[in-house]
């Protein structure tokens, strides 16, 4: 049986390169084989992972011969953009990290634990979430069975690493290469550029994205604000129902593989990082129907590789 062929664009990212180490992790690293394609400015270099010695190589269209099986994206919007859909005319299935193609109606916007089963033998092009999104998706997911939204609230506390290796830079040295105010000992209360509706754009990503995961809508409200640590983002969500509900059927809910969560323990980003948990403490009931919480995760892990690969993998098993 030949290997199954994987390309992965911006390979050199923090993104990219935590897909690798996934990969890696998930048993597919012997049995696929794996092209990293990266900008003009790295072509040419040799990466080595885990004793296997990788060159990198400069994206251009002779990438389109290779026909992969698939192509995981984590190079930007503009990148999915141009190169996504001619992957896709050559055969491969494309899983694609940017906010490119989230908002696509045709273009299932995926996390594997909720709706994986939008991954079909004709589905070729998939939109990997907002990484603030995915781990909040999966804790809402549960909380659903308990009753309908009537809104939901968040908070979020993102690390510099979600803005990329300039930001980690600026944290690391207290420069202002990519932060124009620095980062170090900073909290900065707008992710991205403001929208027409006054939220920025990464809490306009959030709102949309959450009603399209989840298949219904919801009224979500969202401030992100980016805190000066490396990895891991955390969100505090508040949430009211319409119904009444128990604090003790919300632990139960919670109860499964991909989520930990605590009554009483906190979680920290000194344990998280470098796992691919979703974690949930300081729950809460505020009155009959109102809940607060918060949720951390690795944003690099659970918020973007994690989920790529699982789409990878729900490919590989079942459609080659």
């Amino acid at each position: 049986m030949s290997k199954c062929k994987i390309a992965i664009v911006g390979a050199t990212g923090l993104v990219g390169q935590t897909i690798l180490k996934v990969i890696y992790e998930e048993g597919l690293f012997e049995s696929c084989s794996i092209t990293m394609y990266v900008s003009s400015k790295s072509a040419g270099k040799e990466y080595l992972f885990k004793g296997k010695v990788f060159r990198l190589v400069e994206l251009n269209e002779s990438a389109l011969n290779l026909r992969f099986d698939i192509v995981l994206f984590s190079a930007g919007a503009a990148v999915s953009k141009m190169w996504a859909n001619k992957f896709v005319e050559t055969g491969a299935v494309v899983i694609d990290n940017s906010s490119a193609f989230r908002r696509y109606e045709n273009i299932p916007l995926v996390v594997p634990e909720i709706n994986g089963r939008l991954v079909c033998k004709d589905t070729k092009l998939i939109a990997n979430p907002n990484c603030s999104t995915i781990e909040l998706a999966v804790v809402l997911d549960k909380l659903k069975n308990l009753g309908k939204f009537e809104k939901v609230v968040v908070s979020t506390y993102q690390s510099v690493s979600g803005a990329g290796r300039k930001a980690v830079c600026d944290l690391k040295y207290g420069t202002n290469i990519y932060f124009k105010n620095g980062i170090k000992d900073n909290i900065i209360p707008q992710i991205g550029d403001i929208d027409e509706n006054g939220y920025s754009n990464e809490e306009n990503k959030i709102m949309f994205e959450l009603s399209k995961i989840l298949n219904q809508k919801i009224n979500v409200s969202a401030t992100a604000v980016r805190v000066p640590i490396s990895v891991c983002h955390g969100e505090s969500v508040y949430i009211k129902f319409e119904n009444e509900i128990n604090l003790i059927d919300a632990f139960k809910e919670l109860e499964c593989d991909y989520i930990d969560f605590s009554e009483k323990d906190l979680f920290f980003a000194t344990d998280i990082a470098g796992t691919n948990k979703t974690t949930v403490s300081r729950i809460r009931q505020i009155n009959k129907n109102e809940l607060e919480f918060f949720v951390l995760a690795d944003n690099l892990r659970r918020g973007a590789a994690d989920n790529a690969v699982k789409i990878a993998k729900i490919i590989i098993q079942n459609y080659l």
